[in-house]
């Protein structure tokens, strides 16, 4: 966290609605565009500060060279206008959070733009005013030093001797057990099947008829550099991860938050274990294309995969390295142009952990993609169970299947497949 800015003499018109703001800026938005607003402080001597959680040095857009002056407006253009359309996506679905967020600036002055190791930052974004003008102090009497009383220290608590702990513990723990069976029973069901009285014969994930050929299928595979967090990572957390620089990570690698967000088994592990018992489920008709990411530069159309290609797939996916940035809105432009979704059913399955984090809007393209190819839908499986992710599937006619519970995984997937695919068809 570095100072970028004090402002003597002024203070927030409203000291709550940055950090209410900001709130929600991270809980909608990927971390490029919620660092792109400095954070208002009250600084040691009572004026206004902004700091920020972007690693280096702050530099104003007037002192910049030309051509890195056009660089950072065109940067802040685009995320101004992905945030401006996720804005709109809000008010569409009736979200109260678009009515906070349109206090948001969408075209800022430019004095208020800065350099932070090339990454855009704005401060006042917020409404400011001047510091109102300090009171008199009144001349008061002196009056005589009222004594203090000596405070007094907290009771000391009495032992309870074991056998009356016993009396209330034993009751309790038995009943706590009750209620743990009852829980597993009903969200492990699955797993404690009664004996079944006659053979159960498991369908596969999806097949087709003999009248109509299988909707074309590909899977989009989030590798980004979040999916090494923990699969039960929370929003908090992964936030103070995001914005630490990497030096500072090396250096609390033994804390034990750290610890905790980077151990095992990860969004990473989770998922690719998940997409081989995918990958061998699908009927063989079926051929599986897999799209995914670099970073922010274009995503890598793996190919397509047919029923004895299957193990070439799953070691591939096995072999994935999750790096750098999410290209989402890239991956569903690419993903849909690798099937017809007009004269043919076409399905995308997408395996993300959140939203795009390269600058675009993956509503907006799931949008276009619902018009331009109607018979396309795109199913989301959201691996951080944080819903940025969803306007995708309500766009296209799709759903969203989302846990950080690493068992269900495998479960959402076999609803995803069979959702996307048309197990119906099986029984026809």
């Amino acid at each position: 966290m570095q100072r970028i800015l004090r402002d003597e003499g002024y203070v927030l018109v409203d000291p709550r609605q940055p950090e209410r703001l900001q709130g929600l800026i991270h809980r909608y938005c990927p971390p490029s565009i919620g660092n792109l607003f400095a954070i208002p402080r009250e600084g040691r001597t009572g004026d206004l500060e902004w700091w920020t959680e972007l690693p280096g040095q702050p530099r104003r857009l007037d002192e910049l060279p030309a051509a890195e002056q056009a660089a950072l407006q065109e940067r802040l253009s685009q995320r101004l206008s992905a945030l401006k359309s996720l804005i709109d996506e809000l008010e569409r679905r009736g979200d109260p959070a678009a009515a906070e967020l349109q206090a948001l600036p969408t075209a800022p002055a430019l004095d208020t733009l800065y350099s932070v190791g090339g990454e855009p930052l704005l401060i006042r974004w917020a409404p400011i005013a001047p510091a109102p003008a300090a009171s008199p102090t009144p001349t008061v009497a002196p009056t005589a030093t009222p004594k203090v009383p000596t405070p007094i220290p907290p009771p000391i608590p009495k032992q309870v001797s074991t056998r009356r702990r016993v009396g209330w513990v034993l009751p309790l723990l038995l009943s706590g057990l009750a209620l743990l069976g009852l829980w597993m029973g009903i969200t492990h069901w699955e797993r404690f099947p009664w004996p079944p009285t006659e053979e159960v014969i498991e369908e596969p994930f999806a097949c087709r008829s003999a009248d109509t050929p299988p909707p074309e299928f590909i899977t989009i595979f989030d590798t980004s550099g979040s999916m090494n967090l923990h699969i039960s990572t929370t929003e908090e957390d992964e936030q103070w991860y995001a914005t630490m620089p990497e030096p500072l990570r090396t250096m609390r690698a033994h804390s034990p938050r750290m610890q905790r967000i980077t151990a095992s088994p990860s969004r990473m592990e989770v998922a690719k274990e998940a997409f081989s018992e995918l990958a061998r489920a699908i009927d063989p008709a079926v051929d599986i294309g897999l799209v995914t990411y670099r970073g922010c530069e274009a995503p890598i159309v793996q190919g397509r995969f047919s029923a004895e290609q299957r193990p070439m797939l799953v070691q591939g996916v096995r072999n994935l390295v999750a790096d750098d940035g999410t290209p989402l809105a890239a991956s569903l432009q690419k993903a849909a142009s690798m099937v017809d979704g007009r004269e043919r059913d076409a399905v995308i399955l997408a395996f993300v952990d959140g939203a795009d984090g390269c600058g675009n809007d993956h509503c907006a393209v799931a949008r276009e993609i619902a018009m331009q190819q109607p018979r396309l839908r795109i199913n989301v499986v959201d691996i951080s169970n944080r819903g940025l992710s969803n306007c995708i599937a309500e766009q296209t006619g799709g759903r969203v299947f989302g846990s950080q519970d690493a068992a269900a995984i495998s479960v959402m997937l076999k609803d995803a497949g069979r959702e996307a695919l048309s197990a119906a068809q099986c029984s026809g």
